[in-house]
């Protein structure tokens, strides 16, 4: 089993390494020019980041989630901005170079996980539309940095949804599946959820898995605060079977202790996630990020 970090690493962020953003109000603000000048410096910025990350965690020998934010306003439909419009598209074709190489040699595993606003059940056009652009574009991304177009490389979603039965659900789900690019579906897993009202480990197997075969992300956390009548054995098992020949890539946290909300997640964990014999990747979404992870492992991130 290899450990993930999500996103972020605390240990680089204090030498520096730090993600950039950039709002449309700031960039619609802005002589266009100078926005995209702004915008290209902070994509650029945001491709050294994450190409120091996957090295951070090559050394540590985690997994990586890499961040969902990384190209800001890219797939916003008012900005109309593509990467080549940016002045330094050459430099930040560069830095892709250069992460794709970093994975080359390290065979970090990537993975990334896109906002919860990408709804692809959803019953409003324009927020599936969105939601297409949004996985496609990431997907591009990871065919760039040549992640594989499988399940090795995972785009992780949730279904997020609950207009109408839970066939009604799944069939529009299947329908706007389908819409999306060959890589794009070849990589989507869906994560079971943590509200009573939302989609639990049994829900995914007897209503969702059985008409899409799309491998489940288990989640500890979320099953523990919606099991649904499922042990967690039996729970993450059922999970660990959609994933086929391919090894599954499974998300832990824990929750604050006496915390009026109980999907809050901690910073550390205190507990040992139980694999019951399998054999699996593990995302560690824990609020110290590597910091956690290392204290986790009693050792020292270098």
């Amino acid at each position: 089993m290899q450990l993930g970090l999500c996103c972020i690493s605390l240990h680089l962020k204090e030498q520096g390494y730090s993600f950039q953003t950039m709002t449309y109000k700031r960039f619609s603000s802005l002589p266009r020019d100078e926005a995209l000048e702004i915008l290209g410096s902070r994509i650029l910025n945001n491709m050294i980041v994450t190409n120091a990350t996957i090295q951070h965690c090559a050394d540590n020998g985690y997994c990586y989630r890499v961040s969902s934010d990384l190209f800001p306003l890219l797939t916003y439909e008012q900005a109309n901005v593509s990467l080549q419009d940016l002045p330094n598209f050459t430099e930040i074709s560069q830095a892709l170079d250069d992460i794709a190489y970093t994975i080359q040699q390290t065979n970090v595993r990537i993975s990334c996980h896109p906002s919860e606003f990408n709804v692809l059940a959803s019953s409003n056009t324009d927020a599936v539309n969105k939601t297409i652009k949004v996985l496609n574009f990431y997907s591009i991304f990871l065919d760039r940095i040549v992640c594989p177009a499988d399940y090795n490389s995972p785009m992780n979603l949730h279904i997020n949804n609950r207009q109408g039965s839970n066939d009604e659900v799944v069939d529009r789900f299947i329908q706007n599946f389908n819409r999306l690019d060959d890589n794009c579906r070849n990589r989507l897993v869906i994560e079971n959820d943590d509200k009573l009202n939302c989609w639990s480990v049994k829900q995914l197997i007897e209503d969702f898995y059985p008409k899409t075969n799309i491998p489940i992300t288990f989640d500890y956390l979320h099953h523990a605060c919606h099991p649904d009548g499922l042990s967690e054995q039996d729970a993450l098992e059922q999970c660990y079977t959609t994933w086929g020949e391919y090894k599954p890539l499974f998300h832990y946290s824990e929750n604050i202790p006496d915390h009026p909300n109980p999907r809050k997640h901690a910073d550390y964990a205190v507990g040992d996630p139980e694999t019951y014999g399998l054999d699996f990747d593990l995302d560690m979404e824990l609020k110290m990020k590597d910091k956690a992870i290392a204290e986790f492992l009693g050792e020292v991130l270098v």
